[in-house]
């Protein structure tokens, strides 16, 4: 038996079969983003020639910042940076009409790829479930504002993706109006933003939002946060102006910077953008004041912010909550929010503990909050409460990953969670995700969000102290 083949209306794919489900790697669905198309809107590839032999992955897009091991990935060359990667389960045909899940990555809006071990889409395959990743441009390419260019140019890519779904994955066994989204950190605020344009309901039909909901800055507030960025690139910060330069040399610039900064600053760099157009309105206050076209499914993890301990102490010393409206500013964080948070925490934490609370629900609890309580029925919620063995030893950002995937034993993923993951948590946690994916429901325990008690928790039980999340507005 040979190697798997499709014939789609991009051409003829071969890909090849691995660890018991077909793989397509690498298909492009966009021109390279690159010459007078760089810092434009994607275009859709020219149709394949021949057989197009989809057995490695595509280049990964220009990283704007760089994390130290085990957040690493291969940079791959090359300038078509706009390609995804399709899963199947070994006998899928044409037609089948499987349910389909993509995925786009997180990286705080400035890094990521598809070839990262850890998104493999094995187990989706596996378990009957048409698995789709898309690579996206990030950092300077795909989320800087600039004056010459169209804002959100990242988003615009994970649309043109969506729409090569809807083209072209019936040939491989998915239905395209069965297609749930799916992302972790700017992945999942990526598709939540998603969830508030004109293309919910038609390329996608639901989604699941694993610590992140879109929280997108006014132009002007765009415009702040590329000044960073100006002095490292030694030029205006224009698209005629940066096209004279190499994109890779450039993102390599940028994050220099970066890796002098810290992590609350970086979070804010790379904004979507409110631009009247795609995003008219911030996605968090709309998924705030009610449901939206598509059923959703979002959650947290416990203690998001320990992430960043792993690096190395960044919480201020002195004077931590006095300097924390100017520190978290971009955040949300302002006079009234610190005030809640001293009331709330200040008996039972200290400053620099309370400082990571707010760091944590300004980035991710708090816009979490507010999407599930405003689209209530439309949702499901869910609360991430197992503790790595290793490094923070708590619920920290990114360690659900390996158990949505049902990949605990990715070798990059137990380098910050241990070798104790328990198998009985990923099944639970990714049995959950397929039965959504499947049939939008999660499972016959787990009931819509209406109240604190229909948030389901994975891991040792555990509350959200929601007198501090209500303090967030949006």
């Amino acid at each position: 038996m040979g190697e798997p083949q499709v014939e789609s209306p991009a051409g003829k794919i071969s890909g090849a079969s691995v660890g018991g489900v077909s793989r397509y790697l690498g298909i492009p669905y966009g021109k390279p983003p690159v010459g007078e198309l760089r810092f434009a809107l994607p275009e859709p590839a020219d149709r394949l020639s021949g057989v197009f032999a989809a057995t490695e992955f595509g280049p990964t897009p220009p990283a704007s910042m760089e994390l130290p091991a085990p957040y690493t990935y291969p940079v791959i060359e090359g300038d078509n940076w706009l390609t995804l990667n399709v899963w199947t389960p070994p006998d899928a045909q044409p037609g089948a009409d499987l349910p389909v899940y993509v995925w786009f990555y997180g990286g705080s809006f400035a890094m990521g790829s598809t070839a990262q071990s850890l998104f493999d889409g094995t187990s989706f395959a596996r378990d009957g479930v048409v698995y789709v990743s898309a690579n996206y441009r990030v950092g300077l390419e795909g989320f800087t504002h600039l004056p010459d260019a169209p804002d959100n140019r990242g988003l615009h890519d994970q649309i043109l993706a969506l729409q090569w779904v809807q083209d072209n994955i019936s040939a491989f066994g998915g239905d395209p109006k069965r297609v749930t989204i799916g992302g972790e950190s700017a992945g999942s605020m990526s598709v939540s933003t998603l969830a508030t344009t004109k293309y919910a309901g038609s390329l996608f039909h639901q989604v699941i939002c694993e610590s992140g909901i879109g929280v997108a800055a006014p132009i002007e507030t765009a415009k702040q946060a590329a000044e960073p960025l100006k002095a490292a690139l030694g030029l205006h910060l224009t698209a005629a102006a940066l096209r004279e330069k190499d994109p890779r040399e450039q993102a390599a610039a940028v994050a220099k910077v970066l890796h002098k900064l810290s992590p609350h600053n970086v979070l804010t760099l790379f904004p979507p953008v409110v631009d009247n157009d795609l995003v008219p309105v911030n996605p968090a206050s709309r998924l705030n004041r009610g449901p939206v076209p598509v059923k959703m499914l979002i959650g947290n993890n416990q203690k998001e912010s320990d992430f960043w301990r792993v690096f190395g102490e960044f919480v201020p010393g002195e004077h931590t909550l006095k300097t924390l409206d100017v520190l978290l500013r971009p955040l949300g964080v302002t006079d009234p929010v610190v005030t809640a948070y001293k009331k709330v925490y200040g008996d039972s934490l200290s400053a620099g503990e309370i400082f990571l609370e707010l760091l944590s629900d300004g980035a991710f609890g708090g816009p979490t909050y507010a999407a599930q309580t405003g689209q209530l029925e439309n949702c499901y919620a869910y609360y991430f409460t197992w503790p790595s063995s290793i490094h923070t030893k708590s619920p920290m950002h990114t360690l659900d990953l390996g158990f949505a995937f049902d990949n605990i034993g990715d070798p990059g993923f137990t380098l910050y969670a241990g070798d104790g993951a328990p198998q009985s948590l990923a099944d639970d946690i990714h049995g959950r995700w397929l039965s959504f994916i499947k049939t939008g429901v999660p499972g016959d325990d787990w009931n819509p969000y209406r109240s604190e008690d229909d948030v389901k928790v994975f891991g040792p039980p555990a509350a959200r102290n929601t007198d501090a999340l209500k303090a967030w507005s949006y």
